[in-house]
């Protein structure tokens, strides 16, 4: 059994030797400047079709929180040529399956369709792009429904007050602390101007580029983008880099929630933005991975299996942003009664330490195989593809860094990860613990 596993991995790693682009996509700028990345796939007549603008809760005016969210709601109200609620008559009778979300640094318009339906997504979304009409009953019955739906995320979430408190800590006052939905405050005082000028400011085929994953040629996709994109004009377009975060505002954060039904900690590292790091972003990934990347990872083994002291850990890194990087680490420990955090905390930080002082270069090969093993399959789904290279050419990353992601494993060193280790040590750090709110059944 270990020499055909062994013999597996092999043959996995020879898939991706170190020149082999992972999605092998073509990419070209229309005559606007609006770029397009096409991700072939041929084994089904379906076209991801998705629209990422750089756009986000980052780029709001401080006090206007949500604009962003909200706007992408308005999107679907109706443009100069179509009238309301026909963009999703349309959708539906074409068996689109269509949606949008917003995130800190893109708002994205996305369908999944036949590959036949693919002219009228274009023309249709292109429409939206710079014809965009709504008026103020629009505005506010969305307003409303904006509104509502941070209720329902909130209330539906026990944990949501804990993880937008302890974001905010650990983010200060960057853009990035602040809640993408904006506050409930925020969000009933914004006015149709604000939705107006937001759209005005940042809706334009230079400040977004579109990706097609699918059945598809880059010769059609190319004519296609041309015909209904690329007429559209390009505007000036001002957008500021978020500033690089230094410091956290707190160190520690500990609530007690009704609903909650275990308890859990986070610990969140603040990191220099992707560009600023020392070392390769991808020696923190395979960190992540080695200390916290599921079962067999260095963490799991230690205080899951052997010491018994949690029944979960996880470890990760988050660099698709324009900002800073964070590493998180989150575990559920296996608890008795009188829960005591201080202990808890520091039988973790040893544990951690442990596992970067057991790390081998041999060990390391392992962690490396298993996450380009987990890629084997990336490229298979159409969607899957378009997500992943959307979120990296939104927050910076060049198509050539995200088509050579095996190579930048494959080139990880253990000095470059011991050295990634060094620097989380050195690094802000905010501490998290959220534990079921007592009851006066339970107190008794």
């Amino acid at each position: 059994m270990k020499r055909f596993v062994l013999f597996f991995t092999l043959c996995l790693t020879a898939v991706f030797p170190a020149y082999a682009r992972l999605f092998k996509a073509t990419e070209f700028n229309l005559s606007n400047g609006m770029p397009v990345v096409v991700i072939e796939n041929h084994k089904a007549p379906l076209i991801k079709h998705m629209v990422w603008y750089k756009a986000g809760a980052v780029d709001e005016i401080r006090g206007k929180g949500g604009v962003a969210h909200l706007l992408e709601h308005l999107m679907f109200r109706g443009t100069k040529l179509m009238k309301k609620d026909e963009f999703n008559r349309q959708m539906d009778e074409m068996g689109a399956e269509h949606n949008a979300f917003t995130s800190f640094d893109v708002t994205v318009y996305h369908q999944l369709a036949d590959v036949n339906k693919l002219e009228a997504l274009m023309a249709m979304e292109a429409d939206r792009m710079r014809n965009l009409a709504f008026d103020a009953e629009d505005f506010a019955a969305e307003q409303k429904i904006v509104y509502q739906e941070r209720q329902q995320v909130v209330e539906n979430n026990p944990a949501a007050p804990f993880n937008e408190r302890l974001n905010l800590l650990l983010r200060g006052n960057s853009p990035y602390g602040q809640p993408i939905t904006g506050q409930n405050d925020e969000i009933m005082a914004l006015t149709f101007n604000d939705a107006r000028d937001f759209y005005a400011q940042y809706y334009a085929p230079n400040n977004a580029f579109l990706v097609l994953s699918g059945d598809i040629e880059p010769d059609l996709a190319h004519m296609l983008a041309e015909k209904y994109y690329g007429k559209l004009p390009a505007a000036e377009i001002e957008r500021a880099e978020p500033k690089a975060q230094t410091e956290v505002f707190k160190s520690t954060l500990e609530m007690a929630l009704p609903n909650i039904k275990t308890t859990k900690t986070v610990q969140k590292f603040l990191l220099p933005p992707r560009k600023d790091l020392v070392g390769s972003y991808f020696d923190y990934m395979v960190l992540a991975e080695y200390l916290g990347g599921g079962e067999t990872s260095a963490l799991y083994q230690d205080l899951v299996v052997e010491q018994q002291a949690a029944v979960s850990v996880a470890a990760d890194f988050y660099y698709l942003s324009r900002g800073n990087c964070v590493f998180s680490f989150s575990a559920r420990p296996n608890e008795e009664e009188n829960f005591n955090w201080a202990w808890f905390k520091q039988i973790f930080d040893d544990a951690v330490a442990q596992a970067m002082h057991n790390l081998t270069a041999e060990e390391l090969e392992k962690v490396k195989r298993k996450m380009i093993a987990d890629l084997v399959y990336v490229n298979d789904n159409p969607e899957d593809a378009a997500y992943w290279v959307g979120y990296s050419l939104a927050v910076g990353l060049t198509l050539a860094e995200v088509e050579n992601f095996v190579e930048g494993i494959q080139g990880v060193s253990l000095d470059g990860v011991k050295e990634a280790y060094d620097q989380l040590l050195a690094a802000p750090r905010v501490d998290g613990l959220l534990k079921p709110q007592e009851t006066t059944e339970t107190a008794q």
